[in-house]
C-alpha cells in the first residue's frame, strides 16, 4: 500500500518523527486520564464534520496547483499531527477498558489514516498527470487534470469521507 505513495525513506522517516512528536505533545498538553466513549448519531456535529472532510480533500486538491510531489508536505504536516492527538486520544479510551468504546475509537483513526491515505494519493495522482499533460497553460491542464482524477476516484473518496464523517458525529467523549 504504502509503495504507491512512492516516497523516500527519508519522508516516512519525517511522517513518523512529526506524528511521534505530535504524540508526545498531545500527551504534554492533555490530561492523563481515561476517557468514556458515549455512542449517539449527533446530527448537529454531522454537517460541521462533512465541512472538516471536504476540508481535508480541499486542501490537498489545492496544493496541487504546485506542480511538484514536496508540496503535499505542506497539509501532511497538519494532518499527521491531528493524527498523533487522535492516537493519544484512542490510547486514554483504551485506558477506560470499554471495549465498544475501544472499537469506536479503533475505527475511527482507523478510518482517519484511510481518509489522509486516499487524498494524498489522489493528490500525487493529479500532480503526476500534470507533469505528463502537454498543455501550455498551466491551469487548464491542471483544472483537466484535476476533473479526471476526481471523476474516476469520486466513489472511493465519497465512501472514505463518509465513513469518517460519520464516526466522528456518533461519538462523544466524556
Amino acid at each position: 500500500m504504502l509503495e504507491n505513495l512512492r516516497l523516500r525513506r527519508s519522508t516516512y522517516l519525517i511522517f513518523i518523527a512529526w506524528g511521534a512528536t505530535a504524540f508526545f505533545l498531545a500527551s504534554v498538553i492533555f490530561k492523563f486520564q481515561p476517557l468514556t466513549v458515549n455512542v449517539s448519531i449527533n446530527d448537529g456535529r454531522l454537517f460541521q464534520v462533512l465541512l472538516r472532510g471536504i476540508l481535508l480533500l480541499a486542501a490537498y486538491v489545492i496544493v496541487t496547483i504546485l506542480p511538484t510531489r514536496i508540496a503535499i508536505v505542506i497539509p501532511s504536516f497538519f494532518y499527521f499531527d491531528l493524527l498523533g492527538s487522535y492516537l493519544w486520544q484512542f490510547l486514554m479510551v483504551a485506558l477506560n477498558g470499554n471495549w465498544r468504546g475501544i472499537a469506536m475509537e479503533l475505527l475511527f483513526v482507523i478510518s482517519y489514516i484511510v481518509l489522509i491515505y486516499c487524498t494524498t494519493m489522489t493528490a500525487f495522482q493529479i500532480i503526476d498527470l500534470v507533469q505528463k499533460n502537454r498543455s501550455v497553460y498551466y491551469f487548464s491542464k491542471w483544472f483537466k487534470s484535476t476533473k479526471r482524477v476526481l471523476a474516476a476516484h469520486w466513489l472511493s473518496l465519497l465512501v472514505v469521507v463518509g465513513v469518517y464523517v460519520v464516526l466522528w458525529s456518533m461519538f462523544d467523549l466524556i
